[in-house]
């Protein structure tokens, strides 16, 4: 029988790292590289400052382009907030097209009711949005500009396999709140968009608190994380009429554990325990209650039997499944990782690889990224960052077993007292975490954002050293 708190070190547990290797979420090596594996802690990396902005290991270095406020070059200042993002190939080895989102919405100091730009807005009254930006490796950034204008809260989402990035909005907002229109929705934005794009709201996908929408390759499927936080969270699959036309309509649907209706995965789970999955349809994916109830969606799926998690946040597609955690969720609320993996058209397994027990090994994982040549997975941490005097960290799971400390915002802002006027300062470029690692397609470089004010990062350095 699986332990059911199995005891964490900076390694993690021997027992859960097999069960990573098992199902790809690291490289196949894995395994024999942990026979003989020791449970002792392991030494960090030494970090220091390798600019304003981060600290990282002996070796590390990085430079950065899109900082918030600098002029782009359809001559809008650059939005702030830098969240979840994707990179393209452009067809030249040495550019790459970021997309990038900002998760700007009321709540950050300064801001109004008045969207970036002044066309296509989908409300003019929304600041958020998506970004585009050419950067090349011999250059630096080529070109940026906006291309979605008017969304709210624009906070992670994912790349398609055709080519585009799908923007999730964090809210349910609208038009009590001040809005012209609701929010709470994904919008597609083409990887070759050279200005604002029509937007179109992909209504059938639900209204709710997105979070990932990571794509199957082979099905089309998209599944979808929520961050709703309280009653709880839902783990979501739209099954497109057309793949890869989701604007063509489809089926919203909610996880459900088989033989346990509502069953409850925040606390109480056992590492390594593999849950038989189906899926529970959602009658009205676009509830007119949603504004009022952020979680009518996730209501909706709960009094069919669908599963609760708490804290839905960062997924990929790696390997025939989705890897997803829950931020907050846990016996020691430190965050789970969590792997679903289809078996046939309507059903399929889920399984608790990883929960963290203290927040020194691993502290609320957000953001990960888990695909690209590299054997290592990328977390960042958004845990007590915002708290005067806590740190969050940007994390990797090598090959060799170990979780290692890769970055360090060198000094956090308190998102609940920092004003205006420290937005241009130098060392201001802190706050709660850092989001949106991504992998360059030759594993060199990883692209990150510190997410306030904003600005995008570019790590370079030994990786081979990490392992």
């Amino acid at each position: 029988m699986t332990d059911p708190h199995p005891h964490l070190t900076p390694t993690a547990s021997r027992r859960q790292l097999l069960t990573l290797a098992g199902l790809g979420l690291v490289g196949p090596g894995l395994a024999a590289a942990l026979d003989g594996a020791a449970e002792a802690a392991v030494p960090q990396p030494r970090l220091r400052p390798a600019g304003p902005e981060l600290s990282l290991p002996r070796g590390f270095s990085y430079t950065t382009f899109g900082r918030a406020g600098t002029p782009m070059s359809d001559g809008l200042p650059t939005p702030g907030c830098h969240d979840g993002q994707a990179l393209f190939r452009t067809g030249k080895r040495s550019e790459l097209r970021l997309l990038r989102n900002h998760e700007i919405d009321l709540d950050i100091p300064g801001t109004t009711k008045q969207a970036i730009g002044r066309t296509r807005a989908y409300d003019r009254a929304a600041p958020g949005g998506v970004t585009s930006s050419l950067w090349s490796s011999r250059s630096g950034l080529v070109e940026s500009a906006l291309v979605l204008n008017g969304t709210l809260s624009n906070c992670s989402g994912s790349p398609t396999p055709w080519g585009s990035w799908l923007s999730c909005e964090e809210t349910t907002d609208g038009t009590k709140a001040g809005f012209e229109k609701p929010h709470g929705y994904v919008f597609e934005v083409p990887a070759d968009a050279s200005g604002p794009i029509q937007p179109h709201p992909i209504k059938e996908m639900g209204r709710f608190e997105h979070e990932c929408a990571p794509v199957d390759p082979r099905t089309g499927i998209v599944y979808m994380t929520e961050d709703n936080g309280d009653p709880g969270d839902g783990f979501y699959r739209f099954l497109p009429d057309r793949p890869g036309k989701l604007h063509r309509g489809g089926r919203l649907q909610m996880l459900a554990i088989t033989g346990e209706p509502r069953y409850d995965t925040a606390s109480g789970q056992r590492v390594g325990e593999s849950l038989p999955c189906h899926w529970v349809d959602i009658a009205h994916p676009d509830p007119s209650d949603a504004e009022d109830n952020p979680g009518a969606v996730y209501l909706q799926g709960r009094r069919r039997g669908g599963a609760r998690f708490y804290g839905l946040e960062g997924a990929a597609w790696q390997d025939g499944g989705v890897v997803f955690v829950a931020s907050e969720a846990g016996d020691h609320e430190q965050g789970q990782v969590w792997r679903y993996e289809p078996r046939g058209d309507h059903r399929g397994r889920l399984k608790l690889l990883y929960e963290s027990r203290s927040a020194k090994v691993l502290n609320q994982p957000d953001a990960i990224e888990a695909s690209g040549k590299r054997d290592l997975v990328v977390m960042a941490e958004d845990g007590d960052g915002e708290d005067p005097g806590g740190t969050n960290y940007l994390r990797v799971l090598t090959p060799g077993g170990k979780i290692v400390d890769l970055a360090q915002v060198i000094e956090p802002l308190d998102l609940h007292y920092w004003a205006p006027e420290d937005y241009p300062k130098p060392g201001k470029y802190g706050a709660s975490e850092m989001a949106g690692p991504r992998w360059s397609p030759d594993g060199s470089k990883l692209f990150v954002n510190v997410q306030y004010p904003g600005v995008t990062c570019v790590i370079e350095g030994p990786w081979d050293r990490l392992h």
